[in-house]
């Protein structure tokens, strides 16, 4: 009995694939390409964890790139070293920005290494039950102008937002900017009446008793379905289309040229993930649905999205030709880098950075012009800024001298990281001559690697950095901002 289960053993490994040792003990980047909170960060971080395991990594180390509809995330994900350590996700709205060459995109969605999809991403329209209406026929046949929240500019939840509204005739002002739930909360307070998004995201909100889902694009039991209200070739193909890419749902990518064996072993890691029960049950707590493919499907999947007709794509440009509002904000100066001008500051909840032009963007202090080298850190300042740039270039910038004041205390220092503890929190630096020590805080310090916000546990030793604190006995950092 014994030998039978040793060779019953036996058969049962020999029919699982041979282990590569490619990510063995090795730390892996995921980027996703959105703030944290939300879905798409849920399922990042999910599917990340799990993969730790399957590929026999040490760790993984997970990177929120948002801005310019997960625009400046696929573009560093498409920069990225091909190497296999780099993975990201980010949303299908990016399918548009293709079609229509939209500015700031540096990627081919043709050339991404895919690794697999994790969920069919149904979209669905949902009104709060405190909106008035109560099915898309109110919506439909509105006398009045609603508000309708979107994610950032370019992304799936804005563009196809524009793209409903155009197919069906809808009286409705959009407004961007809200990431992760922030949406479902705008629609609890009353300040817009509803959203387009994922099903599965919006689930939550429905189930506890705060909305309905008024319709839906594609077919699902008990709503209504988007192609019945299509009542002529134009309403038809844009539904078709938004039915199409929802297929394409929590994408996992690599860089292009990520060496095939190295590709494989990912996919392989990928799908093991999504069959394992420990992985399907704490998705299924989290509310989050999987319907998973491949990555060699994923990439047919891709290509003929991207290939849609000349017709297709005039329905989508006239659909999606709207202007974008600038958003202003009141807040204080994070950090400044590259001669001030780069600039990272607050927009509700969220840490942003944002660009100054030259030739653009009207700085004042006080009331009086001023250059972009008058500005501190700490400054408290009146921001305007384009959602829609790659960059949220400023149109405004305008401090008052309160904050001159407050920042005349600030001292910043240039120097290379000497020394890290504490899990990175406590920051050894050379200023003066000698050897200080500061620490940065999860909340309070504005933490940037190349441009883009970091966590702490990107710092390494030797890093080139400037540092951002006020003068004093204890040391804690208001901006810590490092090139490697």
């Amino acid at each position: 009995m014994k030998r039978l289960l040793m060779t019953a053993a036996a058969l049962a490994v020999s029919a699982m694939p041979a282990l590569a040792d490619h990510f063995t003990g090795k730390t892996i980047t995921y980027i996703i390409a959105t703030n944290p909170g939300g879905n798409y960060d849920a399922y990042g971080r999910l599917i990340g964890r799990h993969l730790e395991e399957k590929l026999g990594a040490d760790k993984v180390i997970f990177k929120n790139l948002p801005g310019a509809g997960h625009i400046i995330g696929a573009n560093t994900l498409y920069a990225s070293d091909p190497d296999g350590f780099t993975i990201g996700t980010f949303n299908t709205g990016l399918i548009y920005a293709q079609i229509l060459q939209s500015e700031g995109v540096a990627f081919d969605l043709t050339r991404f290494e895919w690794v697999g999809k994790a969920a069919a991403d149904v979209r669905a329209i949902a009104l709060g039950n405190n909106s008035g209406m109560s099915s898309f026929d109110d919506l439909l046949n509105s006398p009045d102008t609603v508000n309708f929240a979107a994610s950032g500019v370019g992304s799936a939840s804005f563009n196809e937002t524009n793209m409903l509204a155009d197919a069906f005739g809808l009286n409705i002002n959009i407004i961007p900017g809200y990431q992760g739930n922030e949406g479902e909360m705008a629609m609890l307070r009353g300040e817009v009446v509803g959203q387009v998004g994922s099903k599965a995201s919006l689930q939550p909100f429905v189930d506890a008793g705060n909305g309905f889902f008024a319709l839906v694009v594609g077919q699902e039991e008990g709503i209504p379905s988007a192609i019945d209200f299509a009542g002529d070739e134009k309403a038809k193909s844009i539904v078709n289309l938004i039915d199409a890419n929802s297929n394409l749902g929590r994408l996992t990518a690599a860089p292009p040229g990520t060496p095939a064996d190295v590709l494989e072993e990912l996919r392989d890691a990928y799908m093991a993930v999504m069959a394992d029960p420990a992985f399907l049950a704490e998705a299924e707590k989290l509310g989050l649905p999987i319907s998973a493919a491949r990555g060699d499907r994923v990439a047919e999947l891709m290509q003929a999205a991207l290939n849609q007709s000349p017709d297709t794509v005039a329905i989508i440009s006239a659909a999606l030709d709207v202007e974008v509002p600038t958003i202003k904000v009141k807040t204080d100066i994070l950090a400044l880098e590259d001669r001030n001008k780069v600039v990272t500051f607050m927009s509700g909840d969220a840490k942003v950075i944002g660009e100054i032009s030259g030739s653009r963007t009207t700085v004042t202090v006080n009331g009086a012009e001023a250059e972009r080298g008058d500005l501190a850190v700490g400054m408290n300042c009146e921001l305007e800024y384009d959602p829609g740039s790659d960059v949220n270039e400023f149109k405004t910038v305008a401090c008052t001298g309160e904050a001159m004041q407050a920042a005349a205390t600030m001292m910043m220092v240039s120097s290379k990281i000497a020394g890290l503890a504490d899990d990175n929190k406590a920051v050894t630096f050379m200023a003066d001559g000698a050897e200080k020590m500061g620490s940065v805080s999860g909340k309070r310090t504005a933490l940037t690697l190349n441009g883009a916000e970091a966590k702490r546990d990107d710092l390494t030793v030797g890093m080139e950095c400037e540092f951002g604190y006020e003068a004093g006995d204890e040391i804690e950092f208001k901006s810590v901002a490092c090139k490697n």
